[in-house]
């Protein structure tokens, strides 16, 4: 079962709707968020597109972390630089 998620990096949560399709598979949601977040730190801040490859049978599950979106990327980009002339001062 193929699980596709767009999530915030590094603070994933959980939610109703990664409840209702891991829960009947008997997949520990809290174990998916811990990894979910260990695999998106580097991107805190942007939403980045997740992918988790879950077999309920076993009830193991791989994690697939995407490329954030073009238009995260230049968001963030943008946040930093409006701190980077806000913190500067000129006289």
């Amino acid at each position: 079962m193929i699980i596709k998620l767009l999530v915030d990096g590094g603070s994933m949560k959980p939610g109703p709707a990664l409840s209702q399709k891991l829960g009947p598979a008997g997949i520990p949601i809290n174990s998916v968020i811990q990894k979910v977040n260990e695999a998106t730190k580097s991107f805190e801040g942007i939403q980045v597109p997740v992918e988790l490859n879950v077999n309920p049978a076993t009830r193991e599950f791989e994690i697939k972390v995407f490329s954030p979106p073009m238009s995260g990327l230049i968001k963030k980009r943008i946040e930093n630089r409006k701190r980077f002339w806000s913190a500067k001062k000129f006289k």
